[in-house]
């Protein structure tokens, strides 16, 4: 895949995953909490053993294991389990904001456990963003759309640490592991985990599972998210700097946002806007000057394409 087209795959994909939000607010109408957790990775777990024996193997090293089952533990067990907690109590509209601060958490991350030098220029981007989460969080007050916005909040933002470990875990393998391998071990190791307490909760009725809204809302986090989304972003790691690749998730509150207002009528106060403001052009602050250059390091030790 070429470097443009791995950039629009990435914009579609950031798209795609803000829809996510209004997806799982939906869907909790009509599913538990077991079943949509386990229904967003076994439609992708499925896929990836159609495609196993195609994927090339990796270069193991001692000690590998503890870091895949990190991989596979922070996204998307502990991403998904937060992410649709946290939107049991908040709107799909500050989740998806919140979801921004992916580039900022994993620059901080990349600092304490790589040493990757932190800029004043991303310092303050930071800051900003923090605040700007901060002032829409204490903003935020019960609604239909968000019971507990605070404790949704936070938990969201729990997710976003799981994300910002993932990444990091991401960085340390890529360049002996195929990327579809590190994908197939993520949605493994996530439904091996959601499974138990999913076959401990009734099923919904046939009809439910059947009707267009809940099988259209699975295929879209099954299909659409956690196989299609991570295989782009998991390709792209690969391919050019991770530090640009994490800048798509800018795109997320954004389509969050349309996709809220559209379809969940959501509405937040004139101030919770001017601290998402806050939260974008921190982002946007913090990314790194030349971060779109491919990553000839990546690229020259990284796994063959084929697949």
């Amino acid at each position: 895949m070429s470097y443009s087209m791995t950039l629009a795959a990435l914009a579609i994909v950031h798209i795609i995953w803000g829809g996510g939000f209004i997806i799982l607010k939906v869907l909790q109408q009509y599913l538990t909490l077991e079943h949509i957790l386990l229904g967003r990775v076994l439609l992708a777990s499925v896929l990836y053993l159609l495609l196993w024996k195609r994927i090339p193997k990796p270069q193991y090293r001692k000690g590998d294991w503890k870091v895949l089952l990190l991989l596979a533990l922070c996204e998307p067990f502990l991403l998904f389990l937060f992410e649709t907690l946290g939107l049991q109590y908040t709107s799909a509209s500050q989740g998806g904001m919140i979801v921004a601060c992916v580039p900022l958490t994993v620059a901080l991350g990349a600092f304490l456990v790589y040493r990757e030098r932190i800029s004043m220029r991303c310092l303050a981007g930071i800051v900003l963003a923090v605040g700007g989460v901060i002032m829409v969080s204490a903003l935020a007050t019960a609604s239909e759309q968000a019971s507990n916005p605070l404790l949704g909040n936070l938990l969201i933002f729990c997710a976003v640490l799981s994300s910002t470990c993932y990444a990091l875990s991401v960085k340390h393998l890529c360049t002996r592991y195929h990327y579809m391998y590190l994908a197939a071990v993520q949605v493994f190791g996530a439904t091996v985990l959601f499974l138990p307490t999913a076959v401990m909760q009734p099923l919904p009725p046939v009809e439910t599972l059947l009707s267009w809204e809940v099988a259209g809302a699975l295929v879209y986090l099954g299909l659409g998210i956690t196989f299609f989304v991570y295989f782009v972003i998991n390709y792209a790691l690969t391919r050019i700097k991770a530090a640009l690749v994490i800048q798509f998730a800018n795109m997320i509150p954004i389509s969050t946002m349309v996709f809220a207002y559209i379809f969940l009528d959501e509405r937040l106060t004139t101030m919770q806007y001017v601290g998402v403001a806050m939260v974008l052009v921190g982002v946007l602050i913090a990314g790194s000057a030349g971060s779109g250059e491919i990553d000839e390091e990546n690229s020259k030790d990284a796994m063959p394409e084929e697949v």
